[in-house]
C-alpha cells in the first residue's frame, strides 16, 4: 500500500497596528524642522524662559531654561534629508540641546553636536577649544603655559569613570582635553562632545548620523551624550559619542541595524518619559566669592570680563550652598587656572542641614582667569 503524504501550507495574516504615542510634552510651537540645505542653529538666539512655555512668538529659536540648563525646542516633526547637516552655535551657557517632537523624527542626514578642534595658530590657541552644546571646553595654550581641560574629567579622566549616569539625567556632555608637551612639541586639546536629547512621540528613523564625539586634536576631548526616546527606533544609521561618552535609547522596538558607539541596548520607555531631575534632587552651587555674590547662571567668558572680579591676592572665602544633600557628604571645588593646573579644594560645612546648608572653601587665586566648578558627592 502506498502511503500518501499531504503538505499543509499555513498562511499568516499580519496586521499593521498603529504605534502607540508617548506623552512627549511638545506643543509644536517651534514648527517643523525640515531643512533642505546645511543649517547652523544659533542657540544664543533662544529667549530665556520656562521650557514648557508656548514659543510661537519665537518659533524655531527654542527656549533657554536656566533652571534645567537646556535649550529646548518643541517641534511638530523633524525631517533631515540625506546630505544635510544640522549643527549648532553654543548658547553663552553652553547648555545642551533638547528636541521634544509631537510627531515623527527622520534623520537621514547629520546632527552634529561634536566637540570642536583646538586652534593651532598663535592667536586661536589662546582660546579654549569650544565643546559641543552641553560639553566643556578644552584647555588653551599660551605664553604663560597650558591650561587644564574643563569639566569633571578635564584632567584626563574619562566620562564614564568620572561623572554621569546611564539614565543621562541630567543631560551633560563630555569634558575638554588637557594639552601637554611631548618630545618638545605642544599637543593641543579638543573640546568635549556635546549632549542632545531627542524625544519623539511616535517613530524615530535614523538613516544618517548623530555625532557627539569629542573634538579632535593632538589630544581629543571626551565624548558627549545622546539620549533618544521614541516608541519605535528604526534605520541603518549611527550614533557616536567617542571616546567614553554615553548613548541611551528608550524604545519598545530597536532595529538591530542601528549602530551605536559606544554600544547600548534598548530600554523600555515610560508612557510619560522622565526628562529632568526631580525638584527635590540634590544640588550644589557657588553662592559668593570673596564676599561678592555669584551669578545664578554663570558663563565663565574667560575673555575681557568675568562672572566675579577679584582684587585680592590673599586667601579668600568661597561660599557654596547645598540643598537636599546629607551633611555627611563631601563638597569640593575644582579650581582651574586658564594657563595653569587644576586643583581640587575641599569645603567645610558652616551651618545648615539636609534641606539647605552652607559650606566654605578657602583659597588664593592666581593672577589671571580661573574657573570654579562645584561638586558634591556622598561616600
Amino acid at each position: 500500500m502506498k502511503r500518501q503524504f499531504y503538505l499543509l501550507l499555513l498562511g499568516y495574516i499580519v496586521a499593521s497596528l498603529p504605534l502607540r504615542a508617548l506623552n512627549v510634552p511638545s506643543d509644536g510651537s517651534d514648527g517643523a524642522l525640515s531643512p533642505t540645505n546645511d543649517i547652523v542653529v544659533d542657540l544664543s538666539l533662544a529667549p530665556t524662559g520656562a521650557w514648557e512655555s508656548q514659543n510661537s512668538a519665537n518659533s524655531g529659536k527654542g527656549v533657554y531654561d536656566p533652571k534645567k540648563w537646556a535649550v529646548v525646542f518643541k517641534y511638530s516633526s523633524v525631517s533631515i534629508p540625506s546630505g544635510v547637516k544640522v549643527s549648532f552655535i553654543n548658547h553663552p551657557s553652553r547648555a545642551p540641546v533638547v528636541w521634544l517632537v509631537s510627531g515623527d523624527v527622520v534623520i537621514n542626514g547629520t546632527v552634529d553636536v561634536a566637540g570642536h578642534p583646538p586652534g593651532y595658530d598663535t592667536v586661536s590657541q589662546l582660546v579654549p577649544a569650544e565643546p559641543g552644546p552641553g560639553g566643556f571646553r578644552g584647555g588653551p595654550r599660551g605664553p604663560l603655559g597650558f591650561g587644564a581641560g574643563y569639566g569633571p574629567g578635564g584632567d584626563g579622566g574619562t566620562y564614564s569613570q568620572t561623572y554621569g549616569n546611564p539614565q543621562i539625567i541630567p543631560l551633560i556632555g563630555g569634558s575638554g582635553a588637557t594639552p601637554y608637551f611631548d618630545l618638545g612639541r605642544p599637543r593641543h586639546a579638543g573640546g568635549g562632545g556635546g549632549a542632545i536629547m531627542i524625544a519623539a512621540a511616535r517613530a524615530f528613523s535614523l538613516g544618517g548620523l548623530i555625532d557627539a564625539n569629542g573634538g579632535t586634536g593632538s589630544v581629543n576631548g571626551s565624548g558627549g551624550a545622546v539620549r533618544v526616546i521614541a516608541e519605535q527606533v528604526s534605520g541603518e544609521g549611527s550614533i557616536t559619542a567617542l571616546a567614553d561618552g554615553r548613548v541611551r535609547i528608550e524604545t519598545r522596538s530597536l532595529a538591530q541595524t542601528v549602530r551605536t558607539f559606544p554600544e547600548t541596548v534598548a530600554v523600555a520607555p515610560q508612557e510619560s518619559p522622565i526628562l529632568w531631575l526631580p525638584d527635590n534632587a540634590p544640588l550644589v552651587r557657588v553662592v559668593s566669592v570673596d564676599g561678592q555674590v555669584s551669578p545664578v547662571d554663570p558663563t565663565a567668558p574667560l575673555l575681557s570680563s568675568a562672572d566675579v572680579g577679584i582684587q585680592n591676592n590673599s586667601v579668600v572665602q568661597v561660599i557654596l550652598e547645598t540643598t537636599n544633600f546629607p551633611i555627611e557628604g563631601v563638597v569640593q571645588l575644582r579650581v582651574v587656572q586658564k594657563y595653569g593646573p587644576a586643583t581640587w579644594v575641599q569645603a567645610a560645612r558652616l551651618d545648615g542641614g539636609f534641606a539647605s546648608a552652607r559650606w566654605v572653601a578657602n583659597l588664593a587665586f592666581a593672577p589671571g582667569f580661573s574657573t570654579l566648578q562645584a561638586r558634591a558627592t556622598v561616600p
